[in-house]
């Protein structure tokens, strides 16, 4: 069993709860890899600027949050 890195209790009245945080302690799931279906080909996925069609370089990207009426907010 794993080592609580944390533990306490969650009251809420006369209930009482306790909870220990753990630890990840593996990966879950397998990595899966995307091929062309009938060849050994590899599918890369590229990030492309929707207007100009050109790639764009991981630094390059920054997330956004959608705020209605295709408006976003930029976060970083």
């Amino acid at each position: 069993m794993a080592r609580a890195i944390c533990s306490g209790t969650l009251s809420s009245g006369p209930v009482s709860i306790p909870v220990r945080l753990c630890a990840a302690t593996k990966a879950r799931g397998p990595a899966f890899h995307q091929f062309q279906k009938g060849t050994a080909n590899r599918i890369r996925n590229l990030r492309v600027n929707e207007h100009t069609g050109q790639v764009v370089e991981y630094p390059d990207v920054v997330k956004a949050a959608d705020i209605g009426d295709g408006n976003y907010v930029l976060l970083g």
